[in-house]
């Protein structure tokens, strides 16, 4: 006969899926993720969206790093490559003694290889641009920008997450998506869209707050994503409102909605 299951463990999906839960609440839940599958799918859903947090507040080296980082590599000695045959520490061994010559002629060779192959290793080298810039002592503002904003968007994610209250609701048709993470004892909500088209020129995306009573409050004006990517998109006066909803408005947004919703988001009762 199977044991009657804590309703309490289901709000532990949250967590766990943003590696939150000690040990022991780790192997407790992991139990019970074989048999629920409500929380596979809620745990699989947030991974999805933490990964597109990290993409959103991903840095982009700006085009100067390039130069500064060829002109360290030109200057480092280059490790001898690791031999798959023989043993683990040969490769090490077989460099110790090399002469200046030939390390010298290396450095260079590998200096010009970059710089023919660097159209292809940038994406590469974005995630290693940050600790890049605290090395070479750069002080870009655009990059600080991005890691401001990084920051924020991670502190926000922590304390909805940490939210007893915390919600999450999706809804798709065809590639279009739209995820809303929200807790009402915060009063806020968090949208991502996928797959949206490009609004009409002169046009964008507006993000609404919609009441039972009729009531419409402005969330927002979303833009107009290029890549049918919109957010993370912080919302905040949530209150009452029972849906979430997306209308297409003249640039620079509208005081009510001029056109019917694009997409709608029932939310959680209060």
């Amino acid at each position: 006969m199977n044991e009657p299951v804590d309703a309490g463990i289901h709000t532990l999906a949250a967590p766990y899926a943003l590696h939150a839960l000690p040990p022991d609440e780790v192997s407790r839940f992991e139990e019970h993720l074989e048999q629920c599958a409500d929380c596979r799918v809620e745990v699989d859903e947030l991974r999805e969206t933490a990964a597109r947090l990290g993409v959103a507040a991903a840095v982009t080296p700006p085009p100067r790093m390039r130069d500064e980082v060829l002109a360290r590599i030109a200057e480092v000695r280059p490790l001898p490559p690791r031999v798959a045959s023989g043993s683990a520490g040969a490769g090490l061994e077989s460099g110790a003694g090399a002469g200046s010559g030939p390390d010298s002629a290396a450095g260079s060779a590998a200096g010009r290889a970059l710089r023919r192959w660097w159209p292809r290793v940038a994406t590469g080298l974005a995630a290693a641009a940050v600790a890049a810039i605290v090395v070479l002592g750069i002080r870009l503002n655009d990059v600080q920008s991005d890691l401001d904003r990084s920051q924020q968007i991670g502190a926000q994610m922590r304390q909805l997450v940490g939210a007893e209250d915390m919600e999450m609701v999706r809804v798709g048709e065809g590639d279009t998506s739209g995820t809303v993470l929200l807790a009402r004892s915060l009063d806020v909500a968090v949208f991502i869209g996928d797959g949206m088209a490009p609004a009409p020129a002169g046009h964008t995306y507006q993000l609404w707050f919609m009441h039972e009573d009729g009531g419409v409050v402005s969330a927002g004006v979303l833009g107009n994503p290029p890549d049918g990517h919109v957010g993370p998109f912080t919302a905040r006066g949530l209150a009452g409102a029972d849906r979430l909803g997306i209308t297409v408005e003249p640039d620079g947004g509208s005081p009510q909605p001029t056109t019917d919703p694009v997409m709608m988001i029932d939310l959680p009762a209060a």
